[in-house]
């Protein structure tokens, strides 16, 4: 099956209606399962295969401009001593990761490219080949990325808008006859940004800035889960091809299927280890950050046992927080699992039928693909459920204790 008889089958499997149907004009035919995502990152300037392009040149402006603000934050934070800024950060811990996120992702911008280059060629040769199994499953797993990441985004989206609302609702408080004026971020500006009209100025500069720093997070998050479902999705073509390593007419072709499926499989490990060297130290520096807020809101919503919309907010920024948590710690389990059972497909191919020299062979293809594959969050801490349960039963018994103390 070609390139554009796989595409006539997307199609027909598509309702008119779907979400995936509307948002069709993201897609990329040199990047079958990224092509959206990466379209989301050229937009942002994090992804710029063309640095010539005058576009890409004022996007890595924006990008320094940017980081230049959030950073003056930072340091405003640390040479006033500005209390109430601090925990503001610290509470939004999460909305600032993208400034690691961006740092990494330029820093190790080569590997990105080798990987990204490693699962368009992928996709693109087993289209080639036209296998309808594998060109099944790969439209599955794409399809299941376009599920979960396009209302990630809405989802996103609806946060930002009431992140950024949520400061003009807490103006013209008055306090011994002052007009008070809450910002969102604490930038160093040009102008006085405490009263209008420098306040308006300054929001509008902090509404713009923040919303880009969403993006770099969105795009980064975005890319990571996809990748994520491609090499769950891999891994079961790498099942399949399992399946087929015996041909019973002839010899020759079952070892040529056998090197082929251990060739596959072993740069399939080979780019998950690069994979999971590109984002430990990001993955591990949001759990930190997650387990900081995780403390924060539980302790909030122990103190605020008699303020109804205090603990309301705290529990939602809790729910949101974990379930991105989830996200990624649901998808990274899932390439665990997936690998342990690749090689159960070698026991559906008809290997008893030949001679022992290739047995041998098959019991070697085997035992490369039994190894369990994983991803850990800095040195010790593994992807999977099992960690992410843990987490929920640590903050609840840190509840618990905050509340028989209290």
């Amino acid at each position: 099956m070609s390139i554009e008889g796989y595409k006539l089958v997307r199609n027909k499997k598509i309702s008119r209606f779907s979400l995936q149907n509307m948002l069709r004009c993201l897609e990329d035919p040199k990047h079958p399962s990224a092509g959206p995502y990466l379209r989301f990152l050229n937009l942002t300037g994090n992804w710029h295969p063309n640095m010539e392009l005058k576009s890409t040149r004022f996007k890595q402006l924006i990008y320094y401009m940017t980081m230049a603000f959030f950073f003056s934050q930072y340091l405003k934070c640390v040479i006033s001593l500005n209390l109430s800024a601090v925990l503001f950060i610290l509470q939004t811990a999460p909305f600032h990761m993208g400034t690691p996120k961006t740092i990494y992702f330029r820093k190790d911008y080569h590997l990105w490219e080798k990987l990204i280059d490693y699962i368009s060629r992928t996709e693109l040769r087993q289209l080639s080949d036209g296998d309808v199994e594998v060109i099944d499953v790969m439209d599955e797993y794409i399809k299941k990325g376009r599920r979960v990441i396009y209302p990630f985004w809405f989802m996103v989206i609806c946060c930002n808008i009431s992140i950024f609302t949520e400061p003009y609702q807490k103006n013209q408080m008055v306090e011994n006859g002052t007009d008070i004026y809450v910002p969102l971020f604490h930038f160093y500006v040009p102008f006085n940004q405490d009263i209008p009209p420098g306040y308006y100025y300054s929001m509008v500069l902090q509404t713009i800035l923040g919303n880009i720093m969403s993006s770099y997070i969105i795009s980064w998050d975005s890319l990571v889960i996809s990748t994520f479902i491609f090499f769950t999705g891999q891994l079961k073509i790498s099942r399949v091809y399992c399946t087929k390593i015996i041909d019973p007419e002839s010899k020759e072709r079952s070892h040529e299927n056998i090197i082929k499926c251990h060739r596959f499989h072993t740069a399939l490990i080979e780019h998950q280890k690069l994979f999971q060297k590109l984002i430990s130290s990001v993955m591990f520096l949001y759990l930190i950050v997650i387990s900081i807020n995780l403390g924060s809101c539980i302790i909030q919503i122990s103190n605020a046992s008699g303020d109804l919309p205090v603990m309301m907010g705290a529990m939602l920024f809790v729910f949101g927080i974990l379930t991105q948590l989830l996200i990624f710690y649901w998808f990274s389990n899932q390439v665990t699992v997936e690998s342990l059972s690749v090689s159960s497909g070698i026991f559906e191919s008809k290997w008893t039928t030949m001679d022992a020299k290739t047995q041998k062979e098959v019991a070697l293809l085997q035992l490369t693909t039994s190894k369990r594959l994983c991803f850990r969050a800095g040195p010790c801490n593994e992807m999977s459920l099992d960690t992410f349960i843990a987490i929920l039963k640590t903050s609840y018994s840190f509840f618990t204790l905050l509340k028989e103390t209290k």
